[in-house]
């Protein structure tokens, strides 16, 4: 078993743990990437929707874009509402592998093929075991998704359950030169009871998938997609026949994590908890948080503290970003509507029709909600 030493590791090569590693790179420290499989991004679970700052703000190759998409479209039960939000779409095996390639363009080492079993805390250093390798740092970040070793390990970051985790099919279908631009999301109970359809294009393809909240989940999420691609009414013509290239499953946190360090560690992206309560959507919350988790490990580095309490600052910056703001405030709504449910079997679709209006229309919800209890 070949020793390795860095002054951080980062174990999982999606968006927040390349962002991290890239960061700490940038600055010069030595700090090792660690992927689970053959490269970053081989297995992701996504619809692959994104901002397109992200492509200039990281300085990725223009390359890694699929189709620029030109709005939204939403089919609610009482029918159609348009969006002119502006994106674009990523196939996230090619986007994550170039968002790796640029941290290992900046320095870092990438490690592929790695699972990590075991993190211990020693008196100076943390010691990162994999089966082939043995790895030590002088501090460690998790960016390793919703299952992460450092809730399973220490009691940090996401804590999985049936009422914080979304569990989501999602399949990829071959359409030559399709002439979609726009991404589509459809809502009912039919598709699923907490949580919605949809259809993202890219150019030859289209990624179509559901989710639902996994303690609300009242069939199997494959007869859910199966309904999607057959059997809709506003679906079912336009993937009629057409060949689906890939089918997979996955989980995906709508909770944020309560404590996102600990002594030697930092928590970032899906492991804690750093995605949209009410979407599922992740990618950018991801990054950004990659880039403080990042910033924060270069000042305790450069501090030689890697302590608790001085990396406690990390969740201290974190909780005052537009990103948490946006995480939290919706994490209530969800909370609220949730309850609602009980009562009412259209309270997801009102809940995403609510939010449609960014971040300033679910505040001011909050506001209205508190100021008539």
């Amino acid at each position: 078993m070949p020793d390795l030493k860095c002054d951080v590791a980062v174990i999982g090569a999606g968006p927040a743990g390349s962002t991290t590693a890239l960061t700490i790179a940038r600055q010069g420290f030595d700090v090792l990437l660690v992927e689970k499989d053959d490269y970053p991004g081989k297995t992701n679970v996504c619809a692959g929707g994104t901002s397109q700052s992200i492509i200039k703000d990281l300085g990725l190759s223009p390359t890694l874009v699929e189709k620029e998409i030109r709005g939204g479209k939403h089919y609610f039960p009482w029918g159609l509402k348009s969006s002119n939000l502006r994106g674009i779409t990523v196939y996230r095996n090619v986007f994550d592998r170039g968002l790796a390639e640029k941290a290992v363009e900046e320095g870092s080492k990438l490690l592929t093929r790695t699972m990590i079993k075991e993190v211990t805390i020693k008196s100076d250093r943390i010691q990162i075991k994999s089966k082939e390798s043995s790895i030590d740092s002088k501090l460690v970040v998790f960016a390793d998704g919703p299952h992460t070793l450092a809730h399973r390990r220490f009691g940090i970051g996401f804590e999985p359950r049936s009422d914080t985790t979304c569990i989501s099919a999602v399949c990829e279908v071959r359409w030559e030169d399709n002439p979609l631009d726009q991404t589509e999301f459809y809502y009912g109970y039919e598709i699923s009871p907490w949580g919605y359809g949809w259809i993202f294009p890219k150019r030859n393809t289209v990624n179509v998938g559901v989710g639902c909240l996994h303690s609300e989940l009242n069939t199997n999420i494959i007869d859910s997609l199966n309904y999607l691609l057959r059997k809709h009414p506003l679906t079912h013509e336009k993937l009629k026949g057409k060949e689906i290239v890939w089918l997979r499953a996955a989980l995906i946190p709508v909770a944020h994590a309560q404590k996102i360090f600990d002594e030697r560690m930092l928590v970032v992206g899906d492991a804690a908890g750093m995605v949209d309560p009410v979407t599922g959507g992740g990618i950018l919350h991801a990054i950004n948080g990659g880039m403080l988790a990042g910033s924060i490990a270069c000042d305790a580095l450069e501090k030689d503290d890697c302590s608790a309490r001085f990396l406690a600052r990390y969740q201290q910056l974190w909780q005052r970003t537009p990103d948490f703001s946006f995480i939290y405030s919706k994490y209530l709504l969800s909370n609220l509507f949730l309850y609602l449910f009980k009562f009412d079997k259209s309270a997801y679709p009102k809940l995403a029709a609510l939010t449609l209006g960014g971040i300033r229309q679910v505040m001011s919800t909050l506001k209205f909600i508190y100021l008539n209890k």
